[in-house]
């Protein structure tokens, strides 16, 4: 009975030995076993005619345009008068549910709908999106040195003072003055500045010497200053716009790097999924076998066959596998939370917890032709990080030419050209220094007739002239020069370790698509011949011909074997993911769209 016993287990054990795996990854080790040893031809398709790569609908990542439009949005004045007296600080989010953790059923996605639902739903991405729309705000804010300005004045000043001459007419002499001015201005593209002001004053007194009372004088005044030498210019004085339009696109750029990195990192998080649940898969078969072993030991010393030791060696053995278990559980829940954080799921509650992600997808070995020379010419023309260095460079050239422009001497032609009238109630006032002889002003009437003898042009001012200002020592343009100077050299070499570092990285991640395709075939014949290796060792170990000592060797190094080709599947697949990343190619892989800035939109009044 015992030594039939022994015989059935024996069996059991051998049957468990060459036992595949399930997981996602048994599909495609069937597939995998039947095909031929893994080559790369010459002639293979580049990885972006991969196939299952398919394109959906392009995708763009951050916030919403709804955001941006919050964001955009200018309140009127009757708002930000009324917010005056208002808290600043609106209503706080909600606790978070707590529960949503654990009531929350999981959403099983592909890769590439997992890509896009992280791209879509992550917070942290969605916070970066918005860098680029503050720094294409700085447009506007470059632009609004051409917005004209209008203002107005209106102001009442009155006075009770001794007289000083008998003339006078008074002891006490009171003077009244009501003013009521507008003006406008603006900043012109050549540099220059432009006022026009229209001032008018009404003037009342006590004196009886005063022939007008009230007196009116309107005035209309044009100004103009020109720079000719510092600040002059078309090009110029659109410097530090094109430097706002640069700057904006750089940061589109390092955005869309951040993207491609987040990206990568999704897709590292999905696959570690996959293989720490493969690996979880075949450590618990390992226990399982070292279990079975241990009943067949304690069988086999019952029957006499085995001394009392062989059941402690595998009782020891199954302990130790029982621990790894219990590692690889722990690390699959690690990986499963971490994937659950990056692709953020909403779970469609006010504050709950984004949805676990369970991934469906098979790692798939697609024999793809890595070619460094061919990649690193598109990484030079597509990588992101290069072409926003090539624009900081830009930046950098445009700071220069504004700080040398300030090297200049101050040189400006200015000018201006006034009309003016006088008007005002005539009071006849008889002259002291002739009795009899009555005095009135030729320019009484209202204020409007002050205003039609204005425009017949008898009266006016003008003015016009150089002015130079030559600084001694000119130390802080020197200074900002020199900084700027520095500054584009410093983007010179930085520029140069950029296409370094993409060249490296190339180089890198195209060995390492080519070395683990290759460790995919080795690895698969590793295990082949482990798993040969077993089911022989076993049926000597049947006979007596191996100790238990061995026969836990043989079934330590089957799932060793097992876990390496798994390792060297999902290491292949990151490795793609990372070829289109350092290649610059990744957003477009996965159909993802950034947009590119806008044209400037520059009002009728910042045209001229």
């Amino acid at each position: 009975m015992r030594a039939g016993a022994a015989g059935t287990l024996v069996a059991a054990a051998i049957a468990l030995t060459i036992l595949p795996v399930a997981g996602p990854l048994a599909d495609a080790r069937a597939a995998e076993d039947v095909a031929p040893p893994v080559t790369v031809p010459a002639d293979a398709p580049d990885v972006s005619e991969a196939p299952g790569r398919d394109k959906a609908e392009a995708v763009s990542p951050g916030a919403s345009e709804e955001v941006l439009q919050e964001g955009k949005r200018t309140p009127s004045i009757w708002e930000t008068l009324r917010a005056q007296y208002e808290p600043p600080v609106g209503p706080l989010p909600g606790t978070p549910d707590v529960g949503s953790v654990f009531a929350s059923s999981p959403a099983r996605l592909t890769l590439r709908e997992a890509v896009l639902a992280a791209v879509q739903n992550n917070p942290g991405l969605i916070s970066q999106s918005l860098t680029p729309a503050v720094q294409n705000a700085g447009i506007l804010a470059a632009q609004a040195e051409f917005d004209p300005a209008f203002g107005a004045d209106l102001n009442l000043d009155r006075r009770k003072v001794p007289a000083g001459s008998v003339l006078q007419g008074a002891a006490l002499l009171g003077t009244a003055n009501r003013n009521w001015n507008v003006y406008g201005q603006k900043t012109l593209l050549t540099g220059g500045s432009l006022r026009l002001d229209w001032l008018n004053n009404r003037f009342t007194t006590d004196s009886e010497f005063q022939s007008l009372s009230p007196q009116y004088t309107p005035q209309a005044l044009l100004s103009l200053n020109q720079p000719l030498l510092r600040g002059f210019g078309l090009y110029f004085s659109r410097l530090n716009i094109r430097i706002a339009e640069t700057a904006t696109d750089a940061a589109i750029e390092t955005y869309r790097a951040n993207v491609a990195n987040f990206i990568t990192q999704v897709v590292v998080a999905y696959w570690n999924v996959v293989r720490l649940t493969e690996q979880l898969g075949v450590l618990q078969s390992s226990l399982e076998l070292a279990q079975q072993t241990v009943r067949d030991n304690r069988v086999r010393v019952d029957v006499g066959v085995l001394p009392p030791v062989a059941v402690k060696e595998s009782e020891a053995e199954a302990a130790r596998r029982e621990e790894e278990v219990i590692v690889a559980t722990n690390a699959l829940n690690q990986a499963r939370r971490t994937l659950r954080q990056i692709v953020f799921v909403p779970s469609g509650q006010a504050n709950a917890f984004p949805r676990p992600v369970d991934p469906i997808d098979r790692p798939m070995i697609e024999r793809v032709h890595a070619d460094y020379e061919q990649s690193l010419a598109i990484a030079m023309e597509k990588r992101h990080e290069i072409i926003a260095a090539r624009l900081a460079m830009k930046t950098n050239e445009l700071n220069v030419a504004v700080t040398k422009n300030q090297l200049l001497p101050r040189l400006d032609l200015y000018g201006a050209y006034g009309i003016n009238s006088l008007s005002g109630n005539a009071q006849p006032i008889e002259n002291p220094l002739n009795p009899g002889v009555v005095l009135t002003s030729p320019y009484g009437g209202s204020y409007a007739d002050g205003l039609g003898r204005m425009f017949e042009g008898q009266t006016y001012y003008y003015q016009g002239g150089v002015r130079i200002e030559i600084p001694i020592g000119n130390a802080a343009a020197e200074s900002a020069f020199t900084q700027s100077k520095i500054q584009e050299q410093q983007s010179l070499f930085s520029y140069r370790q950029t296409v370094s570092d993409v060249a490296l990285d190339v180089g890198q991640t195209v060995g390492d698509v080519i070395s683990n395709l290759q460790r995919i075939e080795q690895t698969r014949i590793a295990r082949e011949l482990s798993e040969e290796n077993l089911r022989n060792q076993t049926k000597r170990y049947d006979v007596g011909m191996v100790t238990t000592t061995d026969l836990l060797i043989f079934q330590d190094q089957v799932a060793r074997a097992r876990l390496a080709h798994i390792q060297s599947i999902i290491d292949y697949n990151t490795s793609l993911a990372a070829l289109d990343r350092a290649q610059g190619t990744l957003l477009d892989r996965y159909n993802v769209s950034v947009a590119d800035r806008g044209d400037t939109l520059t009002p009728w009044w910042a045209k001229f």
